[in-house]
C-alpha cells in the first residue's frame, strides 16, 4: 500500500507540474510573439503548431490531475438532497457512467492516435503523439474513478447498513 502511495504521490507531482510548465511555455511564447509582431523583430513559423500541442497537452493532462484530486466541476446538490441512502447510491452510478464515458474516450482517443498518419507542417512532428495525451489521460481518470467507485461502495455500504 505504501508503494501505491508513493507513486500516486508522484504521479499526483508530475500530472500538476506538466500543466503548469505548459502554461508558462504558452506565456512565453505568446508574450515573444506579441514583442516579435509588434516590433517586426523575427517572424515565428512554428508558432501555431507549438501553441496548439502545449494547449492540448495542458488541458488533457490538468483535466486527469483535477480528476486524481476531485477538484474538477462537481454538481453534488441531488446527492444531498437523495439524503443518506439515495445520496450514496447516485455517487455510484454517477461514477459507473464517468467510467463508461471515459472508457469510450480513450478507446476513440487511442483510436485517433493510431490512425493519424497527419505531421505538423513546419516541425514535422506526427500529429498522433499530440493526440495521444487523450487517451493517456483518459486511462488516467478511469483508473481514478477505479479508486472513487471502490471508496463510493465502501461509503454506501456504511450508510445503508447503519439506521
Amino acid at each position: 500500500m505504501k508503494l501505491l502511495r508513493a507513486i500516486d504521490t508522484r504521479l499526483g507531482f508530475v500530472l500538476r507540474a506538466i500543466p503548469v510548465t505548459c502554461f508558462v511555455a504558452l506565456f512565453v511564447i505568446l508574450f515573444g510573439n506579441v514583442i516579435s509582431r509588434y516590433f517586426q523583430i523575427w517572424s515565428i513559423a512554428w508558432f501555431d503548431e507549438i501553441v496548439e500541442a502545449l494547449f492540448a497537452i495542458m488541458v488533457f493532462v490538468g483535466i486527469a490531475a483535477l480528476w486524481r484530486e476531485n477538484d474538477h466541476f462537481r454538481v453534488d446538490w441531488l446527492e444531498g438532497v437523495l439524503g443518506r441512502r439515495g445520496g450514496p447510491l447516485l455517487r455510484i452510478l454517477t461514477i459507473v457512467l464517468s467510467m463508461a464515458f471515459l472508457a469510450v474516450m480513450a478507446l476513440k482517443g487511442y483510436d485517433l492516435a493510431t490512425r493519424s498518419r497527419a505531421v505538423t507542417p513546419i516541425l514535422a512532428v506526427p500529429v498522433g503523439y499530440v493526440y495521444a495525451v487523450i487517451p493517456i489521460s483518459a486511462a488516467l481518470m478511469l483508473a481514478y474513478s477505479v479508486r472513487d467507485l471502490v471508496v463510493a461502495i465502501r461509503f454506501a455500504a456504511t450508510q445503508l447498513t447503519n439506521p
